[in-house]
């Protein structure tokens, strides 16, 4: 077999932006990586690529499947317990998770899920919810603040979602154990929402037709049959999987950590793209054109420059490919 290395710099994703995310059609902070991967493999010359795409929602590779289990055992467990008194619990386990990190700056506290824990605890007993808000970039009240106190819509979405949608997510996870629900939810809000969509249309922008056997109906179907313990078990490894899909191969090639294509988003953007972004984060005009509060968008990215505790990239990053991609495309919210 033949093995190409390819380096992606800084300079030339740079150079490479406004294709990339015109690429994949609609705003969103993830899909550049396939979209470089993409294009990496269409010009090595192939036209077809197999991807592994939908393994991890099968067989719970996620630490969602670890922690949301965990967080509802542990609230059931303590159900006698008032609301308030649960509350309380999570909101002191947060800051005693958070202490080490140091306050945070400019007016915004972290955004992870330690500090989204108090809200988590409040909404144990629907699975969607606790799974929407575990997904969501920003704590509940951030994002009432970010949306200039919530945009209105005549109570059709319910953390993220469509009413529809979260309804048929409820009718179809309806008597399934909380691993099986995960699996579905990942499957329909994560994998069909995004990982599908932007995979799609970045590998199309280059001419690369992709191929999933892991998503495939038939082979769904069939894995949703088998016991939980045989599909999970030990949780984050798919053994399953490597037992089954790598027969015969040398297990040394898969007895090592998971190593995902997350591009150095950090890095960069404290760098070159950084000057670019600041002029769109710090612009009130760009950030009222999408429904957003300029000056907390502004507090938002001032406390990601300070290198403010729980201040992921992925927070601005998503803020700016939103304001950034609606402007080139005249789009209003």
């Amino acid at each position: 077999t033949n093995h190409r290395e390819v380096v992606l710099t800084e300079s030339h994703f740079v150079a490479s932006l406004d294709r990339a995310i015109d690429s994949l059609d609609q705003p969103t902070f993830d899909g550049l990586n396939s979209f470089f991967m993409s294009q990496a493999v269409r010009e090595a010359g192939l036209t077809v690529a197999l991807v592994g795409t939908g393994g991890d929602e099968l067989f719970g590779g996620y630490t969602s499947f670890r922690y949301l289990p965990a967080l509802r055992r542990w609230t059931q467990r303590a159900r006698w317990l008032p609301e308030r008194a649960r509350v309380a619990a999570a909101r002191a386990v947060s800051a005693l998770a958070q202490a080490r990190q140091g306050k945070p700056g400019s007016g915004v506290g972290p955004q992870t899920r330690w500090a989204k824990l108090p809200d988590m605890v409040r909404y144990d007993n629907d699975l969607i919810d606790l799974y929407q808000l575990a997904y969501g970039l920003f704590l509940p009240e951030f994002r009432r603040r970010l949306q200039r106190g919530g945009l209105i819509l005549n109570g059709q979405w319910r953390w993220g979602v469509s009413r529809a949608t979260y309804e048929r997510l409820q009718r179809e996870t309806a008597g399934r154990s909380d691993l099986s629900a995960i699996s579905v939810l990942e499957q329909r809000c994560f994998l069909g929402e995004r990982l599908l969509r932007d995979s799609d249309a970045a590998s199309m922008a280059v001419s690369l037709e992709l191929r999933l056997p892991l998503v495939d109906a038939a082979v769904f179907r069939t894995v949703d049959r088998l016991p939980d313990a045989g599909r999970y078990r030990p949780l984050g490894r798919k053994e399953m999987l490597r037992r089954v899909g790598l027969a015969g191969l040398d297990p040394r090639l898969f007895d090592r950590p998971k190593s995902g294509f997350v591009l150095p988003y950090d890095r960069w953007i404290r760098r070159g793209l950084g000057s670019e972004m600041d002029q769109v984060m710090r612009d009130p005009r760009m950030a009222a054109a999408v429904g957003l509060d300029g000056a907390c968008v502004a507090s938002l990215w001032q406390a990601y420059q300070d290198d403010a505790p729980g201040m992921y990239w992925s927070r601005v990053w998503a803020l700016y490919v939103l304001m950034r991609w609606c402007h080139r495309h005249g789009v209003l919210l």
